[in-house]
């Protein structure tokens, strides 16, 4: 399968509109699944985050739209559009100051 620039930017324009109406304030979609490897599109509206969670086996973040900030126990990253950023082996969460969308990707076990 192949996804192009014009499609993840419509997907990118499409679930920032979702997120803000979202009753988390987010939302998501599969974009690419080839075995254990999976690519997800994820909006974030200003203000709102993704709670405490795990990563799986591998995982990293495109910033697509806006920048998201990476919090874990002893650290964090901001990633802003276009930093790709390799996803901590920690219990971690996403904060959006402002509305942002980023592909993530993962090999889930």
């Amino acid at each position: 399968m192949h996804v192009s620039k014009a499609e993840l930017d419509e997907l990118v324009q499409e679930h920032l509109e979702r997120a803000k109406t979202a009753p988390h304030r987010r939302s998501a979609t599969a974009v690419l699944k080839d075995g254990r490897l999976r690519q997800t599109l994820m909006a974030l509206d200003g203000g709102s985050e993704l709670a405490d969670h795990t990563k799986p086996e591998a995982a990293t973040l495109l910033v697509l739209h806006g920048s998201v900030t990476v919090r874990w126990a002893d650290g964090e990253q901001v990633v802003g559009h276009g930093g790709l950023f390799v996803i901590p082996d920690v219990v971690h969460n996403v904060v959006a100051a402002e509305p942002a969308v980023f592909l993530l990707t993962t090999i889930a076990g």
